[in-house]
């Protein structure tokens, strides 16, 4: 029989799934829908989970193809006790930071993966995995949200920020956007200077005046990933010089570093390594650079960075070390 283990990071823009062998080498990997439950609900980041390790199992070996969540009582248990299987499962979800969110996933996964092993943490656990395995270290994830994770030498996470778009994820794709289209508005009003993020936003909406973004934003399917698929326009006018854009872009770096400063203080203002993910760091090469400055401003002062493009490959390692 051939046996497989399973990582998975669902954030709250797309959720993957890497398929991988008793040793971790990726077989496959697996695309799902947003599965932060917070934002989408518990069903809606089933389904997505779902959808990504089905795809992943799709894309595997023939043989692989044949593993299903879980068995109908008609299969042959002889048979079913030959075909390949998951033995170990970790899913890394936005959202499951707390304690109280994860039995209902464990519960959905033991369902589906009958005598699996499974671990279900936050996202940043994986991230801290993928980027910095032992001992203290700082994680900071920005992509749709944000948050700030830390670990102490005893294994103790600590956490600043990540409150959703009410409340929370300063500097996030979400915020940005959502401060580019005040400024397209305010610019509209005449209450702030005219800025390139004008021509730029209404453009990738395919409008041709501002008053056309209450409906646009407001009527879309999710308003929230909408906003935040504007962040890269940000980057886009600050290229360009627009003070708007820099301006914004300024803040948010700001906002991510005392963000990364409360968890810092935490570990006691030590050198400590930080690891990055997120698409909106990751793929914003002056909000990484003011970031970095923003912290050197703060007193910051990291061992090591590691950007992190693919955190799952961390719930790989947490699922391996299930079964090592």
């Amino acid at each position: 029989m051939t046996n497989y283990i399973l990582g998975l990071d669902g954030g709250g823009t797309k959720t993957l799934a890497l398929l991988a062998d008793e040793n971790g080498n990726i077989l496959a990997r697996g695309l799902g829908g947003p599965s932060n439950y917070n934002a989408v609900g518990f069903e809606a980041a089933c389904v997505a989970i779902e959808s990504a390790i089905t795809q992943a199992l799709s894309f595997a070996s023939p043989s692989a193809e044949n593993i299903r969540f879980s068995a109908p009582p008609s299969v042959d248990p002889i048979r079913a006790s030959a075909s390949p299987s998951i033995i170990s499962l970790c899913l890394g979800l936005a959202g499951a930071g707390r304690p109280n969110d994860r039995p209902r996933f464990q519960a959905w996964a033991a369902g589906r993966f009958p005598g699996a092993k499974i671990q279900v943490v936050s996202d940043a656990e994986i991230l801290l995995a993928a980027g910095a395995p032992t001992g203290p270290a700082l994680a900071l994830i920005c992509g749709t949200g944000s948050i700030v994770y830390g670990r102490k030498q005893n294994g103790e996470l600590l956490r600043a920020g990540g409150w959703g778009y009410l409340f929370g994820d300063e500097g996030s794709g979400f915020a940005l956007g959502a401060a580019a289209l005040r400024a397209v508005m305010r610019a509209h009003d005449g209450r702030g200077p005219a800025t390139l993020l004008t021509d730029l936003v209404l453009q990738r909406q395919g409008l041709t005046d501002p008053q056309g973004l209450v409906k646009s934003i407001y009527g879309a399917e999710s308003p929230r990933a909408e906003i935040a698929s504007l962040s890269d326009l940000v980057e886009q006018a600050a290229r360009q010089n627009d003070p708007e854009a820099l301006a914004l872009l300024n803040e948010a770096a700001r906002e991510l570093a005392e963000m990364t400063q409360a968890v810092y203080r935490k570990l006691g203002n030590l050198p400590v390594p930080l690891a990055l993910t997120g698409g909106v760091i990751l793929n914003s090469a002056r909000l990484a650079a003011q970031f970095h400055q923003a912290c050197q401003t703060l007193g910051l002062c990291f061992s090591a960075i590691q950007p992190v493009p693919e955190p799952a490959l961390g719930a790989v390692l947490l699922a391996k070390a299930m079964r090592d």
